[in-house]
């Protein structure tokens, strides 16, 4: 491969996706995007580029369909949660008790 750095960050986010349940967090996410960006800039671009270059873009696939799914988890979530507060309003709203 043409440049360690950009391999050793794709070989991290293989790593972090291939993790049944890795939920990405957003920090060190920034922090990875930040290294890796720059690790783009200064890299040899030798004759492994390309394979590199492939193996970075299928990781980011992967790292899209993942963030999709945590993203359904979420809004499920957050719906459950509405339907919950909707309910408590309206045991308030008969003078009901939650205990």
């Amino acid at each position: 491969m043409s440049d360690g750095e950009v391999l050793a960050a794709i070989e991290q986010m293989e790593a972090w996706v291939g993790q049944g349940a890795w939920v990405p967090d957003p920090g060190a996410l920034e922090v990875w995007h930040t290294g890796f960006l720059a690790a783009m800039e200064t890299a040899e671009k030798g004759p492994g580029w390309v394979d590199l270059m492939a193996r970075a873009h299928a990781v980011g696939r992967l790292l899209e369909a993942k963030t999709g799914q945590v993203e359904q988890v979420y809004e499920s979530i957050k719906s459950d949660m509405k339907a919950q507060e909707q309910g408590l309003r309206a045991l308030r709203g008969y003078g009901g008790t939650t205990r």
